[in-house]
Parts: C-alpha cells; sequence; structure tokens
C-alpha cells in the first residue's frame, strides 16, 4: 500500500473517531438533561448530526406544566359531553341507543342511526368474544355498551367523568330492572379511578374514548392502572381508536370530501397540512399497543384489528380495535404460512378455493389492499403530484375513475359464515401507511373456544415505533422542551460539537441486538 493511501486511510480513520467522539458527547450531555430518557446521536449521510429524544413524561408534565393543561382539556371535554344530555335528541333518545355526539367528520351531522347500530352491535360482538363475566368500562357514555353487554355478566362497573352522561344511564337503568342489579355506576375520570382492588375483573372495556385523552402518556397511566385491574387469562379491550398511520388519509378524504369543485390543489394541500395539525384529539398508531409489553409485562399477546362493518365512515375505514391479553406468559405465534397478495393477487373467489384446498391447516395472506380507502388513497396519490392550480373537482372525479378495487374487510370476516370451516382473523398490526391489511385463516375445530389464538403476525418497520401518536396541543410544550435542549448543548459543548438538530420521539426503535435503529430513525423524521 503507498504511502499516500496510507495517510488517506488514516485522515478517514480520525474522521470517523471524531464523528464518534461528537455523538457520544452530544448522547451523554442529553441523557444528563432532567428532560430527556433516552437520547441518540445520528449522523446522516454528511458530517450533519441530529439528536433523537425520548422525552421524560414526569418533567413535560409537572416542570413544563402538559399535566395542567391535560386536565384542562380533559375538563373541556366533560363540559362538552355534560351539556350534550340536554338536548332534545339526548333527552328524547331510545333506552340504550342516545347516538349524541356521534357526529361525522365530513358532514357535520349526526352519523346515521343504521350506520350507528351496526357499529353498536358489532363492538359487542368482539367484546362478547372475549366471554367476559367481570366487566369495568371506562368511558361508559350514555350506556350503548352497558345495555347490551352487562345482561352476560356478572357484575358490569360503569365509569364515566360526566355527571350528566351518568344521570341519563342511570335514568335508562330504572326502566330495566334486571339489568340494573348487575350494573354499578361510578364517577370518576379514567385516571383517577379507585377503590377496586388487584385483579378484579375479567375484562376492562375502553371504547370510543381514547380519542379524549389529552396526551398518550396520559393513556399509559389509564392502561398502568388497568393491567393491575383485570385478572390474568383477562383482557383489556381497546375499541374505536383512531389510526396514526391513516391520519394523514383522514384528513386529505375529510377536506377533498368538503373541498369546492374550484378549490386549487395548493389550497387543498394546505388544508389537509393545517387539519392534521390543529387536530384535537388522540390519534395513535397500533406501534403504541404493540410496545406496551415491554413496559407492561403482564400484557401477553396484543390483537390489532380492523372494525367489522360494511358501513361507509369514518370509524369502519379509518380505526382499530386493540385486544391485550393478560398473562399468563408470552404466547409463541400460531405457526402458518403467510401468502404475499402482490404475488398473486387473489380475489375472494381464489381466497375459498385457498380454503378449500387447505382444508385443515392455518394460513395467511398479508398485504390485503383496502376496498375501505383506495379511492382516498388514490386521491391523495394524485394530489402529491398535482399541478398547484389543479382543481379539487377534477381531483374527485380522477380518484373516482382509477381507483382499484381491493378486498373489503367485510367481505373475508363473512367468510365464516359460510361453509368454509375457518375462523378469520384481520390485522392491522404492519402499520402500513396504506391501510393494507393481513389476514389468518384458522379451522374452526382447531380453535377449542379460544378468543385470540396466537398468531405470528407481520411486523412493522422499526420506524414506526419512534412516533406513536400525535400530540394534540402540545406543540408549545414540545417546542419549548427542544428549546431548552438546545440551549443546554450551545453552553455545554462547541459550537462545532453541538448536535445540528434536535428531533423528539417516542421511543428508540432498535434492531434485533439492541442497537438504535439509526436509519430507521432518520426516516421516521420525515415520515
Amino acid at each position: 500500500m503507498d504511502p499516500l493511501t496510507n495517510k488517506l486511510d488514516d485522515a478517514a480513520a480520525h474522521e470517523q473517531a471524531q464523528q464518534a467522539g461528537r455523538r457520544a458527547a452530544i448522547e451523554d450531555l442529553l441523557r444528563a438533561h432532567p428532560g430527556v430518557r433516552e437520547a441518540a446521536a445520528i449522523q446522516d449521510g454528511g458530517n450533519k448530526v441530529a439528536a433523537f429524544v425520548v422525552p421524560d413524561n414526569e418533567f413535560v408534565d409537572n416542570v413544563l406544566g402538559r399535566a395542567a393543561a391535560g386536565s384542562t382539556i380533559v375538563g373541556k371535554w366533560r363540559k362538552i359531553f355534560d351539556l350534550s344530555q340536554f338536548s332534545k335528541q339526548a333527552t328524547s333518545a331510545c333506552v340504550g341507543f342516545n347516538t349524541m355526539g356521534w357526529d361525522s367528520s365530513y358532514t357535520h351531522g349526526a352519523i346515521p342511526a343504521d350506520q350507528m347500530h351496526e357499529w353498536v352491535e358489532n363492538t359487542v360482538g368482539d367484546i362478547l368474544r372475549l366471554s367476559p363475566k367481570s366487566v369495568c368500562e371506562i368511558g361508559c357514555g350514555t350506556g350503548m355498551l352497558v345495555m347490551r353487554v352487562a345482561p352476560h355478566c356478572d357484575r358490569y362497573v360503569a365509569v364515566d367523568q360526566s355527571s350528566a352522561v351518568l344521570g341519563r344511564l342511570r335514568q335508562q337503568l330504572e326502566t330495566i330492572p334486571d339489568i340494573a342489579r348487575r350494573v354499578e355506576v361510578v364517577e370518576s375520570q379514567a385516571a383517577d379511578l379507585e377503590g377496586f382492588g388487584e385483579s378484579t375483573f375479567d375484562t376492562l372495556v375502553l371504547s370510543s374514548v381514547v380519542q379524549f385523552f389529552p396526551n398518550a402518556a396520559y393513556l399509559s397511566k389509564v392502561l398502568e392502572k388497568a393491567v393491575g385491574l383485570v385478572r390474568p387469562g383477562g383482557h383489556i379491550y381497546v375499541g374505536d381508536v383512531r389510526s396514526l398511520p391513516l391520519l394523514r388519509a383522514f384528513a386529505s378524504s375529510v377536506e377533498l370530501f368538503q373541498a369546492p369543485d374550484e378549490l386549487s390543489a395548493d389550497e387543498l394541500r394546505g388544508r389537509i397540512l393545517r387539519r392534521m395539525e390543529r387536530d384535537p384529539e388522540l390519534v395513535l398508531s397500533p406501534a403504541y399497543f404493540l410496545s406496551l409489553p415491554r413496559r407492561f409485562p403482564k400484557i401477553s399477546t396484543v390483537e390489532i384489528r380492523p372494525l367489522r362493518g360494511r358501513a361507509d365512515n369514518e370509524m369502519t375505514r379509518f380505526r382499530y380495535e386493540a385486544i391485550l391479553r393478560i398473562g399468563p406468559g408470552a404466547a409463541a405465534g400460531r405457526e402458518g404460512e403467510f401468502l404475499d397478495w402482490n404475488e398473486r393477487r387473489p380475489g375472494l373467489d381464489e381466497i375459498r378455493s385457498l380454503l378449500r384446498r387447505h382444508a385443515k391447516q392455518a394460513f395467511g395472506i398479508k398485504a390485503i389492499p383496502n376496498a375501505r380507502i383506495e379511492r382516498d388513497l388514490t386521491a391523495m396519490a394524485i394530489l402529491e403530484g398535482a399541478d398547484a392550480a389543479y382543481a379539487a373537482g377534477e381531483l374527485r372525479r380522477k380518484a373516482e375513475q382509477d381507483a382499484d378495487r381491493g378486498i373489503h374487510p367485510q367481505s373475508l370476516f363473512d367468510l365464516e359464515n359460510e361453509a368454509t370451516g375457518f375462523a378469520v382473523f384481520l390485522s392491522w398490526a404492519a402499520c402500513r401507511r396504506d391501510g393494507s391489511y393481513d389476514a389468518f385463516f384458522v379451522p374452526k375445530e382447531s380453535l377449542q373456544g379460544a378468543a385470540l389464538p396466537p398468531i405470528g403476525w407481520p411486523e412493522p418497520d422499526a420506524a414506526e415505533f419512534a412516533r406513536l401518536a400525535n400530540a394534540p396541543g402540545q406543540a408549545r410544550f414540545r417546542d419549548q422542551l427542544v428549546a431548552l435542549l438546545a440551549a443546554h448543548c450551545r453552553q455545554n459543548l462547541p459550537d462545532t460539537q453541538a448536535p445540528d438538530e434536535i428531533a423528539l420521539v417516542d421511543t428508540l426503535p432498535r434492531t434485533a441486538d439492541g442497537k438504535v435503529a439509526g436509519p430507521e430513525l432518520l426516516r421516521s423524521r420525515s415520515s
């Protein structure tokens, strides 16, 4: 090797050592700050270094004031729900079917009654599949689930923070003594629920409520308490959860629906961005729930399912349910081959043929395109490359013409009712941004009554764990923390050594050997 090559190699090694030292110094300094739980410094393709920080929730809550702001948000929702019960619609509602407040983001009008009937019956069906006998429902509202699930239980504790809502529920219970004797009504905020011992319930329900929590940290406190309340072998059912991977698709869908025909593509893109930034509700990635067993080891399995139903609304299209099993022990994934839908593109008839050919053998199909939202995804793709002046009306027409039709999730659920001999399970655990889902078909005779057979679902990319939720109303706290950390670095490091950027993440995704996944973190910043 010639001297010039040696010098170049030495210079490169020296530069790498300097950069490694810079990254280590940044990480050590940030980890020492009370506002930081974890930190990683990642170098991009050049010499720029981005610092990724997992905030310390107690610091953000108590020092920066997020907890007080969160209480204000919780109180705001309580007032809204209280006031909703004084309307004519609420006072005249049928027992067990008070849908006041269930309004469409598209039309701002009430979601049609037939669609709400389908939603509540499907939700009840999914809860009853867990064979509940002792239930605690947090955020019970006016009792749409209470009235339908409680008759199958020995005990049902209905919890809500709204006194007016609970007053309406008590009035309904007075008309049905057989249900009333099973139900205990408790006024409490979700995070303040007290008075129940460990392993009191076999099922804890949070349905259509977590979107009103102020942030994911608040939800984690609720679930920490819930895990203790549920006995081994029981479940936590979290229903009607808004999907973070589909947040852009949802915002695009609503804004395009509401846009006048002449609205330009540039204006439409601006409206979509503002809707996402100003969304007041908590929106969660399935990865949030998939990460819970590491934090709460009593959780043994997590199922993420698209909702059942034929109704075409924002609930069936952009929401899911998470079912957490509480001990004993983590179950191994069920053996079974996953076929890739993109390799064969099977339709319903071919899937029926596959079921006949597999006879008594379980198998799956992954990445099935979702017919519910393909038109929305097509519109998004067209809008992304559209000229500034492209009009919304033309975009709507083009999306309707170009959208391919995938497979409706309910069409696969319906296969259970045919003489196939298979139970059907669907999953959104892979967190794909196109809303595609995975299916697993299990011979019914092999289930032996199991509500949640262990299935080794396709896993999400590591980047999906960097951002587990949106941050409704938290922009100022996050900006304040980043400013504090940037100042901390400037005060304690030379200008050339400070990070070029500081980004907040929910977790640091790691590789199989436990190392921080740097490329995934860099990718998550732009996703």
